[in-house]
């Protein structure tokens, strides 16, 4: 028995971990795949380094798993490096030159590189080589291979505009519809082997839960795991199982948490007129920023605030 439940564990921890391999199991962002698919097929057929591609879009929205896609289905080497890796001009020229032609390199969160790294990419990208300053001050240009640079941002308004106009294609994830986000609560159900007794089962976590996959996967990695502490290993979802899993991590009909039931209840007490940011991260015990990016997007999303720069309000 015990050897039995290690074993199932391991395989509900490993399906949770399996992201979309490809861009058929990869749920919405329609127009976004197609375009690829042509990109990806122009560069075969031409014997070409794909376009450069930047993705832009909120925290959470696979980003990252979309760039993962397109370079499996490339099958050409990808080097993959964080931005804070880079702290100099030469940590970057250094990478260059280990590329080879078609390689692909995908940096994460480009808008936090230093705009001095910045420019030495564009001129990289656009012109296939490295400005390089040598010690007695003389120019050296060096040829570099052509390769395919792939980034990811959530605030593409912080790049420079002449590294903005390298990239070919610059694609911006759009919010999940709920029929999308029923597929993505439908497929990790089915790959953690939850099943539900109807499908109004599905239709409530998807009008409530927030549209972004990765919190709807956090979600039900939740209902998951509670099924094997209190539910005796039952992986059925049912309305009462439900009811259950409200209770017990104090979440109600809306897929509140107490923070956002204690933010909405703030708003509600000043119901006459707005609320400044900082009055309710000083009322909450929180920072500005948290608040912002933690708390606010999912009430947003379900139509319960109106926001501005400065205060909030309940509608």
């Amino acid at each position: 028995m015990i050897k039995q439940s290690i074993w199932l564990w391991q395989t509900f921890t490993d399906s949770y971990t399996q992201r979309p391999s490809n861009f058929n199991d990869f749920i919405g962002q329609d127009a976004i795949k197609q375009t690829l698919n042509t990109a990806i097929q122009s560069a075969s057929i031409n014997g070409h380094a794909l376009w450069h591609i930047l993705f832009c879009g909120q925290s959470w929205y696979w980003k990252t798993t979309l760039a993962t896609i397109l370079w499996a289905t490339l099958q050409t080497t990808t080097h993959t490096v964080t931005w804070y890796a880079l702290t100099k001009p030469s940590d970057l020229v250094s990478l260059l030159n280990t590329l080879k032609s078609s390689d692909i390199l995908f940096i994460d969160e480009i808008h936090r590189l230093k705009p001095a790294l910045q420019e030495v990419l564009y001129i990289a990208m656009e012109d296939n080589c490295i400005d390089m300053v040598m010690p007695d001050w003389h120019h050296v240009r060096l040829p570099i291979e052509p390769f395919t640079l792939i980034w990811a941002t959530t605030k593409s308004e912080s790049l420079s505009e002449p590294l903005k106009n390298r990239f070919v294609y610059t694609f911006h994830l759009l919010p999940y519809t709920l029929e999308e986000k029923k597929a993505i609560i439908h497929r990790y159900l089915t790959v953690n082997w939850l099943t539900y007794t109807d499908n109004t089962i599905i239709d409530l976590i998807a009008q409530h839960v927030s549209s972004t996959p990765r919190e709807i996967t956090t979600l039900i990695i939740q209902l998951r795991d509670y099924c094997i502490v209190h539910w005796d290993w039952d992986r059925t979802i049912s309305h009462e199982l439900r009811q259950w899993f409200f209770s017990g991590n104090n979440i109600n009909e809306w897929w509140l948490q107490a923070i956002h039931v204690r933010y909405l209840s703030i708003l509600e007490t000043y119901w006459t007129h707005p609320v400044w940011l900082w009055t309710l991260a000083a009322l909450l015990g929180m920072n500005e920023k948290a608040i912002e990016k933690d708390i606010e997007p999912l009430l947003f999303a379900l139509g319960k605030i109106e926001k501005t720069p400065r205060w909030r309000k309940l509608l």
